[in-house]
């Protein structure tokens, strides 16, 4: 039977607290990790959104642009039918 002795708690105490030093660093670091790369996907995410918010305002926009032009011309018709009797 192995006898406790406080050289033998002392090196058990220490050998636990590596192990436990060590488990926690590769925990910490895995969780970086997986940080890392959530932000990495997050980023292309929102940038590939944001390029599509922007063409879908182009046109939006175009196309109020070719109305306004289309009801300006409608009006300047009839505005001219109307001015002619």
């Amino acid at each position: 039977m192995k006898t406790i002795s406080k050289i033998n708690h002392t090196e058990d105490t220490l050998k636990m607290n590596q192990l436990a030093l060590k488990a926690t660093e590769k925990v910490f670091l895995k969780a970086i990790d997986t940080a890392e790369n959530l932000q990495e996907i997050t980023s292309k995410r929102l940038k590939s959104s944001f390029n599509f918010a922007a063409k879908q305002q182009d046109r939006f926009f175009n196309n109020l642009e070719k109305r306004k032009e289309m009801i300006w011309a409608n009006l300047n018709k009839t505005l001219d039918f109307f001015s002619k009797n």
